[in-house]
């Protein structure tokens, strides 16, 4: 699937190339390339954007379950981080801290819909599960595993997705959620073991 954020070049006059390859983990960029974002580069910017919209997709759609309102807590996490670049200090990961702000976003979309679930039918019949954006895209038992992440309660998906899809360690991803790292451990124990369980069930239902 790509990505292209509209209002993004509304908002900054630039373009933005469609997402190619997909891969695992996530990557840091050039410390020089920050710099030049913090010092007013729209391009250095742009490259930002550019490196790390898929993962910032991928991480609103597992916290929204839906995709029309993934793309739109991704456009408004890369516009606050735009504007807040200047106060990243590096004392984090520059994607720990880019992930907060997608996070803060998609807390501020719950808030506004006043409701977690929101994945609408037409979603649900257009494609709206992740077996297209999580390697391999044509992988029956990785569609499973898609459709279990997505029923997992909030507090168990949100460290399950950021240290087993993104690539985070436990310390990142308690930065990242704003979690104990006691927490986080517990909700990964839990997470997996919801996990084997639905997709056991999902085995059972399949043989019947």
């Amino acid at each position: 699937m790509s990505v292209v954020f509209p209002v993004w070049r509304e908002r900054t006059g630039l373009g933005l190339p469609d997402v190619g390859a997909r891969r695992r983990g996530v990557q840091e960029p050039e410390p020089e390339t920050i710099g030049r974002a913090q010092a007013g580069d729209l391009r250095a910017f742009e490259s930002l954007v550019r490196a790390y919209q898929s993962d910032v997709w991928r991480f609103a759609y597992h916290l929204t379950r839906n995709a029309s309102m993934a793309e739109d807590v991704a456009q408004e996490a890369f516009f606050r981080a735009y504007r807040a670049i200047g106060s990243y200090r590096g004392t984090a990961r520059f994607s720990s801290w880019l992930l907060r702000i997608v996070r803060n976003c998609a807390i501020d979309a719950y808030r506004k819909t006043r409701k977690e679930s929101v994945m609408s039918a037409e979603d649900q019949a257009t494609g709206g599960n992740l077996s297209s954006v999580v390697d391999p895209p044509d992988s029956v038992e990785r569609t499973r595993i898609n459709e279990a992440i997505r029923h997992l309660p909030m507090p168990l998906r949100e460290p399950f997705v950021v240290i087993e899809i993104l690539g985070f360690t436990y310390e990142e991803a308690s930065a990242i959620l704003e979690t104990r790292i006691g927490t986080i451990k517990s909700r990964m124990h839990r997470a997996r073991a919801a996990l084997m369980v639905a997709l056991e069930e999902r085995e059972v239902a399949g043989e019947m």
